[in-house]
């Protein structure tokens, strides 16, 4: 069970990092092509009527995205870190889960606007099957990350107690 569990950790760990490094190299190209391909309207969104500030507006929030995705990653990553050293209950998890808690909240909001004002400017996608996009994704996902932390937060609390005892 013990390999398993370490396989399982490493392939997970490898995905972040593959995640980390991909965001960020997504988000420089994309930093540096977007406003491009903005102002020489090679991609327009005919539906908005190549609005520029709708079109600059839509570029922000994807490099928010971005940012914000990345954010959460490296939380992540660091959490994974301190699993790996055996560093269950320590208190940069804490930090590191409060991390991917306001990144999950963010996400959360960013894609609750997103749905609003893709709505009104009438831009959806064909193979979007839930009309709300990930909304509830993030949400659940905050909600289990809340959960977590708040065992952590327990488990801590009793460390401490322990150790206070010894």
């Amino acid at each position: 069970m013990k390999k398993v569990n370490r396989f399982l950790l490493g392939a997970i760990q490898v995905l972040v990092d593959l995640g980390i490094i991909s965001n960020g190299l997504l988000g420089i190209g994309f930093l540096i092509v977007g406003p491009i391909y903005i102002f020489t309207n090679a991609i327009s969104f005919k539906q908005i009527g190549n609005n520029w500030a709708i079109e600059l507006l839509l570029y922000f929030d994807i490099l928010l995205f971005m940012a914000v995705f990345l954010y959460g990653c490296l939380a992540l990553h660091h959490i994974l870190n301190n699993i790996n050293f055996q560093k269950y209950f320590a208190p940069a998890n804490m930090v590191a889960l409060r991390k991917l808690m306001f990144s999950f909240l963010i996400l959360t909001i960013l894609d609750g606007i997103n749905t609003v004002v893709n709505h009104f400017i009438n831009v959806t996608t064909q193979l979007d099957f839930f009309p709300c996009g990930n909304y509830y994704a993030y949400f659940v996902s905050l909600i289990i990350c809340y959960l977590v932390y708040f065992i952590f937060k327990r488990g801590l609390a009793l460390q401490n107690e322990n150790n206070s005892i010894i």
